[in-house]
């Protein structure tokens, strides 16, 4: 084994060589241990920082004028980057992912730029509400999964993401998400969590990972030490998670501790956590605030890769988040988190233009300079960069390139997307019906449709549509986009908008206490005697903010901006398998078209959590 490392690289140079072949890669695989250790004894300071960093090229300025294009084929100048800088790994997102061709010739463009080694190319497709294929098989996500209570369902979920991300030619996906959500006012995680009980976290994040990992595809957990228990979003600030060490076993390392033994690596969570580190630091505003997990030794090296006794790779969450920027210097945090025991280190600076690129450079000058004045950065860097290396070569990650016809006739299949609407009509929870449903359709009807966002109602209306034609009826769809949450409808107003109507769709889209619009469109329709159903289109817990509510379904998803992504993602899948539930045809019950299957995953309690008002495993049936 020795002999054909050496062979390959340069040791005059002190540092390794061109492009390993494929031969001598394979010759790696088979002694990963030996080889990441006589890999990193060749390497540069650079190129072993290098494979610490994951970067994210959302768009590029090419003239840095600020006119920005989504970054969707690789330049001269990002090439040059990721072979001058040694980077071992990039992360794309929906902006830089058009299609399935455009996506395999991207991939494939950035592998042949690297230095040497495999890069990890990863992305979120958790499924659900934050998914990166524009193209591809979505799944209606965790908390619909959840819904279900199927491990099975679970699986084959995790099978069709690694089937069709390895296809295009990703090698590490950042889920399942295995943070429990037991906050129900928590703005960030929701229903990207699979419940609120912490047994079922990990019995289907376990299996999710069963079929991701029959392809060469590393998974994430996320977020260490757990974000389900927050009221405020990391994108924008600090949270802080104040409960006992006690309760935080109980609840939310319980999912880690069962899926940890079967995952390649743990993603940390900017959020403080006082039980397991109280120690103080102080922000550029001069404020003494907590040590988010991110930048936490005792949480990330003494407790997770020691008393835990995790063995694989952790890495940050993004780095550009508002909780690390909003309080720290860039590049001290980077270091910090480094000493704290991040083995890469993701989104350390948007790349953009030819002068983020300088910023990059920047950034390995100074971790250099603090490396040569701190042996324990020093050491850190070669230890996290060989447990880079020895994972590459572990899983036998290749950098051949793939083949975009093969990969069109695996994304979104028929096949995967049947599976998807399958799973979506065993997730449609009913949790309230007063005699409304099924609502037995006329051969003419009217109908409302209140909600938010303009595109939200489009969709409805296009699947409320397609029942018609199925039920053979005429269905005439007014929508109305009103900010749900506000006060600004009068009574009058709502009796002139739903004049005529003989069916009233309310779209909810996780509101908080008191809203009035929703309240007063109900209170009007009640009034009236018009049957009104309630539509919860994300989180579940909307009917808690709600009284007089005669109909309520959940479907944990239909569409909205993610603010890790950008570019809207609309799942259809979830909306369709909804509206399916709500009708029957003028022939009544044999024109049922689907029946609500799906058992609430969460505990619903009332504003003040002081009371559950819907249990987890609840759920009404239509007979």
């Amino acid at each position: 084994m020795k002999k054909i490392i050496s062979a390959v690289f340069l040791f005059s140079t002190g540092s390794y060589a061109a492009t390993i072949s494929d031969s001598q890669l394979k010759e790696m695989w088979q002694s990963p241990k030996t080889a990441a250790e006589t890999l990193i004894n060749q390497m540069s300071f650079e190129e072993k920082l290098g494979q610490m960093l994951m970067v994210d090229i959302r768009s590029w300025d090419e003239s840095n004028t600020e006119n920005k294009t989504p970054f969707i084929t690789i330049n001269d100048n990002v090439s040059k980057m990721i072979k001058d800088y040694s980077l071992g790994s990039v992360i794309l997102f929906r902006e830089n992912l058009i299609d399935t061709p455009q996506t395999v010739e991207l991939i494939n463009h950035i592998q042949n730029a690297r230095n040497n080694l495999p890069l990890f190319i990863s992305t979120d497709q958790e499924g659900g509400y934050v998914t990166r294929l524009r193209v591809g098989t979505e799944m209606p996500g965790n908390m619909a999964l959840g819904a279900t209570g199927s491990p099975e369902l679970a699986k084959q979920a995790g099978t069709i993401h690694g089937y069709e991300l390895t296809s295009l030619g990703f090698n590490f996906n950042f889920g399942p998400v295995v943070d429990v959500n037991n906050n129900q006012n928590n703005p960030v995680i929701g229903v990207r969590s699979y419940s609120d009980d912490p047994i079922l976290v990990g019995k289907l994040a376990r299996s999710y990972i069963e079929g991701i990992q029959q392809y060469p595809v590393l998974t994430s957990l996320k977020h260490f030490p757990g974000h389900g228990n927050v009221s405020s979003d990391t994108h924008f600030a600090l949270p802080s998670i104040n409960i006992d060490k006690a309760a935080w076993s109980q609840i939310e390392l319980k999912p880690f501790l069962e899926v940890m033994p079967d995952s390649d690596a743990i993603m940390t969570a900017h959020v403080v956590v006082p039980a397991l580190d109280d120690a103080k630091l102080t922000n550029t505003k001069g404020e003494q605030i907590g040590t988010p997990a991110t930048l936490s030794k005792p949480i990330l090296t003494d407790l997770l890769r020691h008393q835990l006794k995790f063995e694989g790779l952790i890495l940050t969450d993004a780095m550009d988040m508002g909780a690390i920027t909003g309080n720290f210097d860039r590049q001290w945090s980077i270091k910090q988190a480094i000493l704290a025991g991040n083995d890469i280190v993701l989104m350390p600076l948007a790349i953009k233009d030819k002068g983020s690129i300088e910023q990059l450079g920047e950034l390995y000058r100074y971790l250099k300079t603090e490396a040569g004045k701190d042996a324990v950065l020093k050491q850190r860097i070669e230890e996290s960069a060989q447990r880079v290396i020895y994972t590459k070569l572990n899983k036998q990650l290749s950098p051949a390139p793939h083949d975009a016809a093969k990969a069109q006739t695996i994304v979104a299949s028929k096949a995967h997307k049947d599976l998807e609407n399958a799973i979506s009509e065993q997730a449609i929870t009913l949790i309230k019906n007063d005699q409304v449903l099924p609502y037995r359709l006329k051969k003419q009807n009217e109908m409302i449709v209140f909600s938010d966002e303009g595109p939200r109602n489009e969709l409805i209306s296009k699947h409320l549509n397609d029942i018609a034609n199925e039920l053979k009826v005429s269905l005439n769809v007014k929508h109305q986009i009103i900010k749900l949450g506000l006060d600004t409808l009068t009574t009058e107003e709502i009796e002139k908008q739903i004049e005529g109507q003989q069916f009233i769709i309310l779209a909810t889209y996780n509101l908080k206490e008191n809203p009035m619009n929703a309240q007063r469109i109900i209170d009007v329709a009640n009034n009236k005697k018009i049957p009104l159903v309630v539509i919860s289109t994300r989180n579940p817990y909307d009917i808690a903010y709600l009284s007089g509510v005669k109909a309520n379904i959940a479907i944990y998803g239909i569409t909205g901006f993610d603010v890790t992504n950008n570019v809207r993602n609309s799942l259809e899948t979830n909306i369709r398998s909804g509206l399916r539930t709500l009708f029957q045809g003028p022939a009544g019950k044999q024109d049922i078209l689907a029946k609500p299957q799906g058992k609430l995953p969460v505990d619903i309690k009332t504003p003040d959590a002081n009371k559950v008002l819907y249990p987890r495993g609840y759920g009404l049936t239509i007979l």
